[in-house]
Formats: structure tokens, sequence, C-alpha cells
């Protein structure tokens, strides 16, 4: 070899090497305390890990052959389709502003099987989250139907982002930043459809249950069990079901998707062979459709045995099949001139075009977009609504044929009371028709009286019941107030009052140019306290101590209230200091007097306090005052404990303390 080839080869070699490197210089995503809504997708690089055994360490490591590709397409939804092997995804993000950044990255893809996320920060610092569906849905960082990973970067910091997928489902990764407040209103939003979408589904499931109940049916009942099995399918599609009615089963989490999906399959078949009556009007299609019913069947009852890779594809496409047998059926008996067969190929005609997009989205073909990702529940809600109307209709015709029947026998018999009142009128006299006349008019009078009377009766009887209802409403009302401000745990007040009442004792004190005091107070040790004793023992703590404020502060006018954890706050209006550190002096030998006995063994409970006291002007302001009450506390805290410390007289209304809150 020449020299010249051995510097190519070298070169070459150098090129090939850092390669993946290369691919691994990544642009971040620039975000502040404004950022909203970002989708990451456009500025990450993805890889495949055929062996399914890399690590972050391993992808990251010198010697790694692990290949990034950038996502050159700007794709906005992630999606490789159905693979058996694992995906890596990364990305980058950067602090630039000056403040403690939290946001949300979503994952709304809640059928992955084992979704990894690794957070990378650049002082070195890796916290790795682990989610997924094959996985306790309680195990994940927030409690949502959807993968959510909380971030929080410095100023300044630079955040990497990895993600590691695994799944034997389709394997879409839609990711979305979210600010926090941001992602409340839209899962609130998307929460919001599902409810309307899911009481559309149960309002047709009762009302046609009723139905059935009524006038015993089969074709009812077919219906409610295909409407309960589609609603269950889209549930456990969404992630619902495994957030709501079954977060424990994970096996059943995975397998219930075919299986509801195939329960869909079997019903809808058997509902089509009743509602188009196909024994009597197609005897031919009806054979096929006892086949579908037969291997529906076992397709259901298979999918809890066999893999949910393999059914999950089984399952689509004889889904796919199904609609559209059932859909030719439907315009079949349309064309004989069944007129409810309209309102079921029209059903079905939504269903599966709602289907076809759906299963084209999760084969990778069509991309995941709102109208291709909820295709299924749109064409669903109105397939529904349609077979609604299509038995209603049938209904309706039924009833129309029996009225039909019942107008013509009345009509009979009336044409043979004419005939017989016209031979009978010409041996009737004029008195007697007056006579008669008027004692309809006088009947006619007493039905008015009686009716007029019952509707006095009704309104009355009304009136009351509204009366009783509303004073019963008023009683429940001031309940659920007076929970909503009673802390569960020790009966006294919470935070929620606190600053309620704060607020107007502030406003008032500054009004009436009042002395108002602060008293902070935390239990000494706490955290030792919960962890030697079990967090019990802990609660029983926590309220003998509020029990023991409560009781030393007597003044109608105050108010004690758990202010969050081990912490609790007494407001004492119209209370100079003297008269506050008198109040914390008391309590603290109340509560160190307290005998607690823990396995026959009593043990000293301590608190330490602070206080402070304002009259406030207009400069002031409720933060600074809790400020200065915390600074005190924390003095206590800083000084031995189960002591009471005044407020520093260098803190004014106006200044910051300069050390934080103080710890247990």
């Amino acid at each position: 070899m020449t020299p010249i080839s051995l510097i190519h080869f070298v070169l070459l070699l150098a090129v090939l090497t850092c390669s993946p490197l290369l691919y691994a210089q990544v642009n971040p995503i620039e975000l502040d305390e404004n950022s909203d809504r970002i989708n990451p997708a456009s500025q990450l690089e993805f890889g495949e890990d055929s062996s399914n055994q890399l690590t972050l360490d391993d992808i990251q490591s010198a010697g790694s052959t692990f290949q990034w590709q950038p996502n050159v397409q700007q794709v906005e939804n992630i999606n490789f389709g159905y693979s058996k092997t694992t995906h890596w995804l990364h990305f980058r993000i950067k602090n630039t502003s000056n403040q403690i950044i939290r946001k949300q990255l979503e994952i709304g893809y809640p059928v992955l099987d084992y979704l990894d996320v690794y957070l990378q920060h650049s002082n070195g610092e890796v916290r790795s989250l682990s989610m997924g569906d094959k996985r306790p849905f309680h195990d994940r960082p927030v409690d949502h139907r959807n993968f959510v990973a909380p971030l929080q970067l410095q100023p300044s910091d630079l955040l990497d982002v990895y993600l590691r997928v695994r799944t034997t489902s389709s394997m879409q990764v839609p990711m979305t930043l979210w600010r926090d407040s941001t992602l409340l209103s839209a899962s609130q939003a998307g929460m919001l459809g599902l409810g309307i979408f899911y009481g559309t589904m149960i309002v047709m499931v009762l009302y046609n249950l009723f139905l059935y109940l009524a006038v015993r049916e089969a074709s009812y009942l077919y219906y409610v069990l295909y409407v309960s099995c589609m609603a269950l399918f889209l549930a456990s599609l969404n992630g619902v079901s495994y957030q709501y009615l079954w977060p424990e089963s994970i096996w059943w989490n995975d397998q219930s998707i075919p299986f509801f999906l195939s329960g869909v399959i079997l019903f809808s078949a058997l509902f089509t062979l009743k509602f188009l009556r196909l024994s009597t009007t197609l005897p031919r299609v009806n054979h096929l459709f006892t086949v579908i019913v037969i291997i529906s069947f076992i397709v259901m009852a298979a999918t809890l045995f066999a893999p949910y890779s393999i059914m999950i594809r089984v399952v689509i496409i004889w889904a796919v099949f199904g609609t559209i047998v059932g859909l030719i059926t439907g315009m079949v008996r349309w064309l004989q001139g069944d007129t409810s067969a309209k309102y079921y190929c029209l059903a079905w005609y939504s269903l599966q075009i709602g289907g076809i997009v759906l299963a084209l989205n999760k084969f990778d073909v069509l991309p995941r977009i709102f109208i291709t990702e909820y295709a299924l529940q749109l064409g669903s809600a109105l397939e529904v609504i349609l077979l609604s109307f299509a038995l209603a209709d049938r209904l309706n015709t039924e009833k129309r044929k029996r009225y039909e029947a019942q107008r013509h026998a009345l009509e009979n018999e009336r044409i043979a009371r004419l005939a017989q009142a016209e031979a009978l009128q010409q041996e009737k006299n004029a008195r007697k028709a007056q006579e008669k006349a008027l004692e309809h008019e006088r009947d006619a009078r007493k039905a008015q009286d009686k009716a007029i009377e019952i509707q006095r009766a009704a309104n009355e009887t009304l009136e009351h019941r509204v009366k009783e209802r509303t004073h019963e409403l008023e009683i429940a009302n001031k309940q659920l107030e007076e929970q909503s401000y009673t802390d569960g745990l020790t009966g006294i007040r919470n935070r929620r009052y606190l600053d309620q009442f704060l607020a107007r004792e502030f406003a008032s004190a500054r009004r009436e140019k009042l002395p108002l005091s602060l008293l902070l107070i935390d239990i000494d040790h706490f955290k030792q306290f919960n962890d030697k004793y079990g967090h019990l023992v802990g609660d029983d703590c926590l309220r003998i101590v509020g029990t023991t404020i409560n009781s030393t502060v007597r003044r109608e006018t105050d108010i004690v209230a758990r202010y969050g954890g081990e912490e609790f706050c007494v407001l004492l209006p119209s209370t100079d200091q003297a008269g506050a550190v008198q109040v914390a002096e008391t309590i603290r030998r109340r509560v160190h007097d307290i005998e607690f006995c823990v396995n026959n063994q009593n043990v000293t409970i301590t608190v330490s306090l602070g206080v402070a006291t304002r009259t406030p002007e207009r400069h002031h302001d409720i933060e600074h005052f809790i400020a200065a009450a915390d600074q005190a506390l924390y003095s206590s805290k800083h000084n031995g404990r189960n002591r009471v410390t005044i407020e520093s007289s260098n803190l004014d209304a106006g200044s910051t303390p300069s050390a934080g809150s103080a710890s247990a």
C-alpha cells in the first residue's frame, strides 16, 4: 500500500468512526419562561437498535457503532409502524432565560409497551424515567392517560433528552413540550371530548337496553353488546381504561384492545343477522355471516392466549373485512326496499372510513394527525347514532303497521256505529237531544273543574318539593363549603381557608389600623419521627399537636390552620407582639407537656415558633408578612428548636428574608 493510499484509508476510517458523533450534533430547542407548546420532532435524531440491548452508556461510548439519523424531512409525528426492534430518539433543550423552567414532555400514544426517558443535564447528571403500558400505571411520574415526563432546567442549562422505545404495537412517538398550565388545559379539553364521546356511548347502551327489556328483540341486545365493546376498545386504545378501570392489570391492558375489537366484529355480525333479517331475505349471505360469527368468536378467544403483536394485525384486517361485508349487505337490503337499511349503510360507511383511516395510520401509511388518530372515535360515534336511528326506524315501522291495522278496524267500527246511529236518530226527539247536550256540557264542566283542582294540587306539591329541595341543597352546600375549608387529617382549618381569612384580616387591620400577629409553628424533627415510628404514628402526632394548638387559641376571632406538612399557622387579629409572644409560649409549653405514647414509651414532642406582627400600611403586603414569620421560625430552628423567636427588627414589611424557610 502506498503512503497516499494509507492516508486515504486512515481519513476514511476517521470519517466512518466519527459519523455517529456528527449525527449527534442536533440543534438545541431554545426555551424561555414564555414557551407555551413546542413540538421537538423537527429538531430530533433517531436510530435503531436491532439487538434490543443497548443502553444509554452504550450509544454514548466513544467506540459505539450506533448510527443516528436526523429528521431531515421535518416529520412532526414520528411513526415507525410495526417494528420488533428498539428505537432511540434524541433532542436537546436549552434554557435561554435566567429563571428555572419547568416543562412537561408528553408522548401522546398510550399503547407503547416500554418507554424509557433519560434526562442528561449539562453538569453530567442523568435522571431516568420508566413508563409504558406493560408497566404498572401508578409507576408513572405523572398520572395521565398518555406518558408525561416532568422536566426542570436551571438557568442556561442544556438538557439532552433520550427516549428508548420498544413495543409490539404500532411504534408512534408523538411528542409535545408543554407548559404545566397549558398541558392541564389541553388534557381537560381532551377529556371533555372523550367524556362527550363515552357519554354518548353510555346513553345509547342504556336507552337500547331499556328497549330490549321492553320489546325483547334480540337485535337491541346485540346492539348494546356491540356498543359496549366498541366503547371499551376505544377506551383501551386511548389509555382511559388503563388509567381508570384496570391500572394494576398489565396483561389485561395489553390484551384488551384486540379482545374488545374482536367483540365489536362478533356482535356487529350478530346484530346484522337479526336486524336485516338475513335468514329470510338473503339466505346465502346469512350463511356467510354465520361463518363470520364463528370465526370472530374463535379470534376473540385467541386474543387471550396469542401474542398481541400477531393478534392486533389479524383483528384489524378481520375488522376491515367484516365492515366491508356488512356495508355491501346493507346496500343490497337497501336496494331491496328496506328503509331501515339506509341508516345501517350510512352507519357502516362512517365506521368503515374511520376504521380504514385508523388501520392505515397504524401501518404508517397515513401520518398521525388528529383526524387519523381519532377517526375511529368520530366514525364510531356517528355509526352508533345512525344505528340507533335504524333501530328507532324499525320500531316506528312496526308501530306504524300496528297503527294502520288498528285504524282500519276502528274505521270499520265507526262506519257500523254511524249506520246504527243513523237508524236510531229517526226515533230520537229534539228534547232528548237537548238533554244530552246539556248533560255533556255539565260533564265537561265537572271534568274541567276537576282538572283545575288537580293542577292546583300538583302546583302546590311541586312548590313544596322545590322548597324542600332548595333547603336541602343549601344545607349540602354549607357542608361542602365547610369540608373544603377543613384539613382532613387534623380537623382544623386548611391552607385554603387560611389564605382567604388572612387576606380579609390583613385588609381589615390596614383599614382599622390595628395590629395583626402571625405565628408559624413547625414540629421539630418530624421527618426523623416519621422515619422512626411510621406515617400512621406521624399522622397521630399531627392530630394531637393540631388539637393542642386549637384548644390553646380560644378567641373566636383567631384562626388555627394547617399550613402544610408538619407546619401550622395561627393568625391573631388585634394582637400586638407581646400578646402574640405570650400565646406562642403557651403553645410551646402545652405541646411540650403532651404525653404521647408510642409502643408503651412516652415520646416528647416539641415545636419551634416564629412570630411576626404588623400594623399594615398601604405599602405592606401579605407575602412579606408571612416571610417575616417564616424567617423567625427559621431562627428558632437554627438556634436549637423548641423555642419562640420574634421577627428580626431589621426585617421590615418591604424587605425579603435573607434565609429560606425552616426545615424539619
